[in-house]
Parts: C-alpha cells; sequence; structure tokens
C-alpha cells in the first residue's frame, strides 16, 4: 500500500500537483531544479509574453498525468482479467503491481525532459553530439548516482521492485533495455501519451490561446486496454464515446503546431539561437555540440545563453547576439502553404542563395515538418471498443483524423527590417521565382 502523498504543489494547470516523499527529494536536487532555467517553448515568449513558463511545470505535470492514466488502467476492476492473463497476476498480486507502475511511470513521467538543453528542442538536430537527443542525456542523468541512488535507495521502492533502470527504460529510445508492461511506455511517448497532454494543455495556457484546449476528463474517463493485438502485447484504446475527445486532442496539437510551434517569428528566432549556440560552443568548447560528459552539459541553461548574447551584442554589425536581444530578427518575405508538396518545397529552398546573389543581402530558410497523419500508421493506432464489444481503429470510425496529411510549410528570411522597399522587391522576386 503507498503512503499518503503529504506535499502539495499548487499548479496552473492541474490545480494541486501532490507528491511522494521520494519525488519531492529528486525534485530537490540539482539536476531537476535547473529545470526552472530551461524554457518550455525556447523565445516564444518574444511572440506570446506569457509563454516564459519553463520545462519545470511540465515535468510536474507529466508525473500527475501518468499517474492517474495508470491508475485508470490497472485500478480498474474490469480491467483485472485482462491483466491476470497477460501478466500471470495473482490476485493478491494485482495491487501491489499496480502500485509499482504507479510509481514508475509518475517517475518516468517526472524526469522524461530532464535532460533538455537550453531552450528545450532549440537546435536538436544540429547541437547534440553522435547522434543523441535530450532523451539519452535523460536517461543517462536517471542512471547517475545524484537521481539514481534516490531510487535505488528508498525503502519502499526496494519493497516494490522500483530501480533506476526500470525506470530509465521506459523513457529510452533505445531498443536493448525494454520494459515489461508496454503499455505504460506507450502513456509517456505513444499517440495518447501523456507528455503530450499536458504540454498542450500548459502551453496554450501560457500563450493565452485556445488552439491547445481538449477534454482531458473525458480521455481519462474512456481510456481503455486493448488486448487483442497479434503481437500478444497490450495497447491503448478507447470507449467509443471518447472518439470526439480524442479527435480534440489530435486537432488541438495539430492547431498548436500551425499556429504557434510553427509561428513564423518563432521559427526564425529558433535558427538564431541554433547558430549562436554553435558558435558559443565552439568558443568555450572548441566542438560546434553540447558536451557528453554530464557535468559539463548540465552547466548550459537558457540563461547562461543570454547572459552571453546581452555581453557580445553589437548593434552596429548587427551581429546574432544582438538579434537576438534586440529582437531585431530578420523579415519573412516569402512562405509557401502548411501541405505543400515536397518538390514545391526543394524548389523553395533555391530561394535562398538566388535572395542573396540577386540582391546582395543576408537571406535564411526554414522548412517547418509535422506528421499528424502518422495516426495511421501501423505503430500509432488507436483502438476503439464499440457497443458490442467489437474494436475498430480511431482512424476508421473518424473521417477527420483519416483526412490528416503532413504538416510541409516553407518560408524564407530576409535582413531588410529597415527597408520596407526592398523588402516587397524580394517578395515580388520570390513570387515570380515560384510561379
Amino acid at each position: 500500500m503507498l503512503p499518503k502523498r503529504k506535499n502539495v504543489l499548487r499548479d496552473p494547470v492541474h490545480n494541486y500537483i501532490s507528491v511522494y516523499d521520494w519525488e519531492k527529494e529528486i525534485i530537490d536536487t540539482i539536476e531537476f531544479q535547473r529545470l526552472r532555467g530551461i524554457r518550455q517553448l525556447g523565445l516564444t515568449s518574444l511572440i506570446y509574453h506569457g509563454a516564459e513558463h519553463s520545462r519545470f511545470g511540465h515535468s510536474l505535470g507529466v508525473m500527475h498525468l501518468a499517474g492517474q492514466f495508470v491508475e485508470r488502467l490497472f485500478g480498474d476492476s474490469r480491467n483485472r482479467g485482462i491483466l491476470k492473463g497477460r501478466y500471470g497476476w495473482s490476485d493478491e498480486q494485482l495491487r501491489e503491481q499496480v502500485d509499482r507502475l504507479v510509481v514508475e511511470a509518475r517517475l518516468a513521467g517526472l524526469l522524461h525532459d530532464i535532460g533538455h538543453a537550453p531552450f528545450s528542442h532549440v537546435g536538436e538536430d544540429r547541437l547534440f553530439p553522435d547522434c543523441r537527443r535530450h532523451e539519452h542525456y535523460s536517461e543517462d542523468i536517471i542512471l547517475s548516482d545524484d537521481i539514481g541512488k534516490i531510487i535505488d535507495c528508498d525503502r519502499m521502492l526496494k519493497d516494490l521492485g522500483v530501480n533506476r533502470r526500470r525506470v530509465a527504460s521506459i523513457i529510452s529510445e533505445e531498443t536493448g533495455e525494454i520494459y515489461d508492461v508496454e503499455v505504460v511506455k506507450e502513456l509517456i511517448s505513444g499517440v495518447l501519451e501523456v507528455d503530450r497532454m499536458d504540454y498542450l494543455l500548459r502551453d496554450s495556457h501560457y500563450c493565452g490561446v485556445q488552439y491547445g484546449q481538449f477534454d482531458l476528463a473525458r480521455i481519462l474517463d474512456t481510456i481503455l486496454l486493448y488486448d487483442e493485438d497479434q503481437s500478444g502485447t497490450l495497447k491503448l484504446g478507447i470507449d467509443d464515446g471518447g472518439i470526439h475527445a480524442v479527435e480534440g486532442f489530435v486537432l488541438a496539437r495539430y492547431y498548436m503546431f500551425t499556429q504557434v510551434y510553427f509561428h513564423k517569428t518563432r521559427r526564425i528566432y529558433d535558427l538564431l539561437l541554433t547558430k549562436f549556440i554553435s558558435e558559443l560552443l565552439v568558443e568555450e568548447t572548441r566542438e560546434c555540440r553540447y558536451p557528453t560528459a554530464l557535468e559539463e552539459y548540465l552547466q548550459w541553461t537558457d540563461s547562461k545563453v543570454l547572459h552571453k548574447a546581452t555581453e557580445m551584442m553589437n548593434r552596429k554589425c548587427k551581429n546574432l547576439a544582438w538579434r537576438i536581444v534586440g529582437r531585431q530578427h530578420p523579415k519573412m518575405v516569402y512562405e509557401t502553404g502548411d501541405h505543400t508538396d515536397p518538390a514545391t518545397v526543394n524548389n523553395a529552398r533555391k530561394l535562398e542563395r538566388k535572395v542573396k546573389d540577386t540582391f546582395g543581402i543576408d537571406a535564411w530558410h526554414d522548412v517547418a515538418i509535422d506528421h499528424p497523419e502518422n495516426i495511421k500508421s501501423d505503430d500509432k493506432v488507436v483502438y476503439v471498443r464499440l457497443m458490442g464489444g467489437k474494436w475498430r481503429t480511431l482512424t476508421r470510425m473518424s473521417r477527420l483524423l483519416d483526412s490528416l496529411a503532413e504538416i510541409n510549410r516553407f518560408r524564407l528570411y530576409a535582413d531588410v527590417r529597415d527597408d520596407p522597399a526592398m523588402a516587397l522587391k524580394i517578395e515580388k522576386f520570390c513570387r515570380q521565382e515560384m510561379s
């Protein structure tokens, strides 16, 4: 029997979040407190001024939701037969196993983003060494002694069979360490993932927009275990009464991408920050990638980057630091629609060189890509249980979701903020080149 959670934190999205003693001990570590200095949405606050929230609050929210969903799925008496049949648990073992899964899911939710670099996802495809991503650093931090010992040495967690390796395997992208209750991993990083549920609600709240809102309570109420997969593994499903709630959830992500995450000004700041951080890394480490060593990597935060930018800004030469600190971003001079075909985007990429050669000014291009249509792929399927007990795929039941297509948007930016006439010339030039 798990102890009562005595520590309670106020949260603007979930109201109250209660934490266990071992979770509080983890939250108080330097590694976790560092997340207060990692903004959730990079420099989005320069567009949506309320968006100054950090990975700290988001991580607490994911922990909270992970526990709620696991309790709902594994604590529901209607699923006892499924669980006992799939895992061979006795009635006596079931309660203890549910406690273990709740604890492990909450720890995975709490720690899934602890390895984020400055400004969260900024430059993840260029600034990480050896094909690493923030998840790899998160896994390393969980396995390190500072965090790992808290998990391994707690008496309650020991009795439940919880340890650092089990928690790390939930968020791991590697195939070597496979978590034994697959559906918990799916809750952290699947279609109906609690990570996405929290960041949509949280980002929407802080940006002051409605795009990310959806019916969380209805999804929680209608989520089910699907036990008819040919692989024999349990997967997430929903009752047919939750179809519209899941549609709203998927569309919330679609709208947040098109309206907030892919906002034209936000995207150019990501490009500027990536270039600036790369130059800082070369200056400090002689490498244009983040350090592999955890101790060195964890020294990199938003405040470090912004402090350096403030020191280095030079208005006269319009350097990157000046553009970032002074909010002097390049102006967008051309863009395509949200669902542009790849051939058109590839053709548009040539505009950057053409504009530089023709007008003799700096230009930057950006391609914003997302795949909401992945919900139709074999590894992203959500199953719906009909009234008679039969199961269907969600996209078969929802024409709305079945119609989703790849987001593929190209933008070109040029250094013409103080020259409206030149901006109009370049805009006209780009339209003619692409006609």
